[in-house]
C-alpha cells in the first residue's frame, strides 16, 4: 500500500516539474518587419476566473497611411475555441517614420474549468505604404490556463518530495531486513547443497572406478593391436628411408653439377658486362670527337661567310670609286693620280681578301675529306683488354674477316701488323710462338 502511494507521489512530482519547465520557457511575442515593428507582453500563466493585462507596443519605420491594428485572444478548451478579446486597438489615417504607440488590454478568463486550456492571440495590421495597401496577420500561443499557479504547485511538490523521502527511508529499512533473511536462507540452502553434493560425489566416484576398469582393459587390448600395426609400419618406413637416402645422394650430385655450371655462367656474365662497359666508353669517346669536328666545321663555314660578305662590301666600294673616277676624268692630273692610287689600293685589298677566302674554303672543304680518308684508312682504337682486339668493320671487310676469326699481331718499324689466320684442322694445328697472341675480332 505504501509502495503504491510512493509511486503515485513520484509520478505527480515528475509531471509538475515538466509543467514548470514548459511554463518557464514561455515569453512575450514580437516581430520586426521592413516598415514596422511591434511587441506584445503578457504573463506566462493565468488562473481560471482571473483577469490580467496584455501590453501592446509598436513603432513605424516608414511613413504609413490608413493604419489599422486588430488584436484578438482566443480561449481553447474541450476542443472548442472561444474569442475572449477582439478589438481594433489602433486606427490612424497617417503616421510618420519613427511614430510609436502603446496600448494595454484587460482580458478575463471564464470560471469554467477547461481541459488542458490555453490562450491564443491574433494580431492584424492593415495600412498603406506609398499608396499600396498592405495587411499583416499574426497568430501565436500565449499562456497556459491552470487551476493552480506554479508557486502553489511548487509548494505541493515540496510536500510530496518530503513524503517520498520518508517512504524511501521505510523501504530501505525493509530492504535491509529482507536481505538479512535472504542471507540466512542462502546459508541453509548452501549447507543442504553441500551434503547433497558429497553424496552424489561418492556415488559418482564408485561408478567412475568401475567404468575406468572396463576402459583400461579395452585400452590394453587396443595397445597390443596398435603395437603389431606399428611394428609392420616401422619395417616399411626403414625400406622407404633407404630409398630416400639413394635419391638424396643423386640430387646432391645434380646440385653440385648445376652449381658449377652456374659459377661458369656467372663468370661469363661478368666478363661480358666488363666488355659492355668498355664499348660504352668507346662510344662516348667517339661521340665526343665527332662533336668536336662538327664544331670546327661550323666555325670554318661561319668564317667563310664573313669573308664573302667582306669581299662583297669591297666590290661595292670599288664600283663606287670607279664611278667617281669616271666622273672626275676632266679634273687635274694631280686629282687623277690620287684617284688612281686609291683605286689601286682598293683593288689590291679585294685581291688579298679573295685569295684568303679561297684558301679558307679549300681548307674547310679539304679537312672533312681528309678526315673521311683517315677514317677509312686509319682509325685510332683504344686498348680495352689484353685478351681481345677490336678491328674497324671496313678494315675487317678488306681483310676478309668476320666475327670470331683469329688474327696474328706482329710489331715492326714502330707499327702493329695484323694478319688474318686461316683455320686449320685441330690435329694439324701447331702452337703459336711466344711473341704471337690469338685475339677475337668482333665487328663494330
Amino acid at each position: 500500500m505504501k509502495s503504491g502511494e510512493a509511486l503515485r507521489l513520484l509520478s505527480a512530482s515528475i509531471i509538475l516539474a515538466a509543467l514548470m519547465i514548459s511554463a518557464a520557457s514561455a515569453s512575450g511575442y514580437s516581430a520586426i518587419e521592413d516598415d514596422m515593428e511591434f511587441r506584445v507582453d503578457y504573463p506566462v500563466e493565468v488562473k481560471v476566473g482571473s483577469c490580467y493585462t496584455v501590453s501592446f507596443w509598436m513603432k513605424a519605420a516608414e511613413n504609413l497611411t490608413d493604419l489599422l491594428v486588430v488584436f484578438s485572444v482566443h480561449y481553447h478548451r474541450d476542443s472548442q475555441v472561444e474569442t475572449l478579446y477582439s478589438e481594433t486597438i489602433i486606427s490612424e489615417s497617417e503616421v510618420e517614420a519613427g511614430w510609436t504607440k502603446s496600448k494595454s488590454m484587460q482580458i478575463c478568463i471564464p470560471r469554467e474549468e477547461p481541459v488542458d486550456p490555453y490562450l491564443r492571440a491574433d494580431l492584424e495590421f492593415s495600412y498603406k505604404l506609398n499608396g499600396s495597401e498592405k495587411e499583416l496577420d499574426y497568430e501565436w500561443y500565449m499562456s497556459i490556463v491552470r487551476e493552480e499557479t506554479y508557486g502553489e504547485l511548487e509548494s505541493e511538490l515540496q510536500s510530496l518530495e518530503d513524503k517520498v523521502s520518508d517512504l524511501k527511508a521505510e523501504v530501505k529499512d525493509l530492504q535491509d531486513l529482507v536481505e538479512e533473511k535472504n542471507q540466512k536462507i542462502e546459508d541453509l540452502e548452501e549447507a543442504y547443497q553441500q551434503l547433497l553434493a558429497e553424496y552424489s560425489s561418492l556415488k559418482a566416484s564408485y561408478q567412475e572406478l568401475e567404468s575406468d576398469y572396463d576402459r583400461l582393459r579395452g585400452e590394453y587390448e587396443d595397445l597390443e593391436n596398435a603395437y603389431s600395426s606399428l611394428d609392420s609400419a616401422h619395417q616399411s618406413t626403414l625400406i622407404s628411408l633407404e630409398k630416400l637416402k639413394t635419391r638424396y645422394e643423386s640430387l646432391t650430385s645434380q646440385y653440385e653439377g648445376l652449381s658449377q655450371q652456374y659459377a661458369s655462367l656467372l663468370k661469363d656474365y661478368e666478363s661480358t658486362l666488363a666488355e659492355l662497359r668498355t664499348y660504352k666508353d668507346m662510344y662516348a669517346d667517339l661521340k665526343s670527337r665527332h662533336e668536336d669536328l662538327r664544331a670546327r666545321h661550323d666555325e670554318l663555314i661561319a668564317e667563310a661567310a664573313s669573308l664573302r660578305q667582306r669581299i662583297s662590301d669591297l666590290e661595292s666600294d670599288y664600283q663606287s670609286l670607279s664611278r667617281i673616277y669616271e666622273a672626275t676624268l676632266g679634273e687635274s692630273n694631280l686629282t687623277k693620280n690620287a684617284l688612281l692610287a686609291q683605286t689601286a689600293a682598293v683593288a689590291t685589298g679585294i685581291g688579298v681578301y679573295a685569295l684568303v677566302s679561297r684558301r679558307l674554303e679549300r681548307r674547310s672543304r679539304g679537312k672533312p675529306s681528309e678526315q673521311a680518308e683517315e677514317g677509312n684508312e686509319r682509325k685510332v682504337q683504344k686498348i680495352l683488354s689484353g685478351r681481345r682486339i677490336t678491328i674497324p668493320s671496313d678494315a675487317a671487310a678488306r681483310l676478309g674477316l668476320k666475327e670470331g676469326d683469329r688474327v696474328e699481331i706482329d710489331y715492326g718499324n714502330g707499327k702493329l701488323i695484323i694478319k688474318p689466320v686461316r683455320e686449320e684442322p685441330e690435329e694439324s694445328a701447331a702452337p703459336k710462338s711466344g711473341g704471337e697472341k690469338d685475339k677475337q675480332a668482333p665487328k663494330e
